[in-house]
C-alpha cells in the first residue's frame, strides 16, 4: 500500500505544480532580468542548506527507490549511503533551523499574505512579506517538524527498543514522514527561489514586490 500512495503523492505532486506553471505562473510579475546586488542569504546560510538538500536526495533516492522499484526494505549498499546521508542531513537541518528560527517568527501582516494566498492562486500586489513570507514560514515549521519525526523515528529503526508494535509504529512514522517531507520540498524547489539560493543575492524590485517589510528594513540598516 505504501509503495502504492508513494507513487501517487509523487506523481500527482509533479502534476500539481506542472498545472500550476501551465495555468497561473505567467501571471505573476518576472524581474528575471534586473541587476541582483541585495545580499538575501550568507555563505553559511547557503552551505547548510546545499548540504541539506544534496543529503536528502540521497535519503530520498535511496529510501524511495527501495520502495518504489525495489518493494522491498532498504538493504545492501543502498542502506549503507542511506545510513551515510543521515547525520550529514540531520546536522545540517539543525544548523538551518537555529539560523532562521528568528525570521520564521510569525507576525502580524503575515495574516494578510495568508488571507490573499500569497498571490499564488490571483495577482495581488502590496502583499507584506518581511524576509520570509507567511508560506515560507509555515514551510519552516512544518519542515522543523517533519525532521524531527523523520530523525527520531530513524534512530528508533537503529535502535528497537519499542517491542513489535512500537517498532512497526516507529517504521510507518518514518516511512510517511518521509513521504510528506519529500512532497513539501519538491513543492517548495518549484516555487522557492533556487538561483537566490545559489548565488545569494536578488534584486532590488524583486525584493520591493515579493518582501516588502524586509526591504524596508535592510534599508534602515537591519536585517
Amino acid at each position: 500500500m505504501f509503495r502504492l500512495i508513494s507513487i501517487v503523492s509523487l506523481l500527482g505532486t509533479v502534476g500539481g505544480i506542472a498545472l500550476y506553471h501551465l495555468v497561473l505562473r505567467s501571471r505573476h510579475i518576472s524581474h528575471e532580468k534586473e541587476r541582483r546586488d541585495v545580499l538575501r542569504f550568507g555563505l553559511l546560510e547557503r552551505c547548510m542548506h546545499a548540504l541539506a538538500l544534496l543529503s536528502l536526495m540521497a535519503l530520498g533516492f535511496t529510501g524511495f527507490a527501495s520502495v518504489i522499484v525495489f518493494g522491498s526494505p532498504l538493504r545492501g549498499w543502498l542502506w549503507l549511503a542511506h545510513f551515510m546521508a543521515a547525520p550529514v542531513f540531520a546536522v545540517s537541518v539543525a544548523v538551518i533551523a537555529l539560523i532562521w528560527a528568528e525570521d520564521g517568527r510569525f507576525e502580524g501582516h503575515d495574516w494578510k499574505w495568508l488571507r490573499h494566498l500569497g498571490g499564488y492562486l490571483w495577482k495581488k500586489e502590496g502583499l507584506p512579506a518581511g524576509r520570509f513570507n507567511a508560506g515560507q514560514k509555515a514551510y519552516f515549521w512544518f519542515i522543523g517538524l517533519a525532521s524531527i519525526v523523520v530523525i527520531v523515528s530513524g534512530v528508533g529503526r537503529l535502535y528497537p527498543v519499542f517491542g513489535a508494535a512500537g517498532q512497526e509504529i516507529v517504521y510507518q512514522g518514518h516511512r510517511y514522514g518521509a513521504l510528506a517531507f519529500l512532497i513539501a520540498v519538491i513543492s517548495h524547489l518549484y516555487l522557492g527561489t533556487l538561483w537566490a539560493m545559489v548565488t545569494g543575492h536578488v534584486g532590488s524590485n524583486w525584493s520591493k514586490h515579493h518582501h516588502p517589510v524586509w526591504w524596508e528594513r535592510i534599508q534602515e540598516g537591519g536585517k
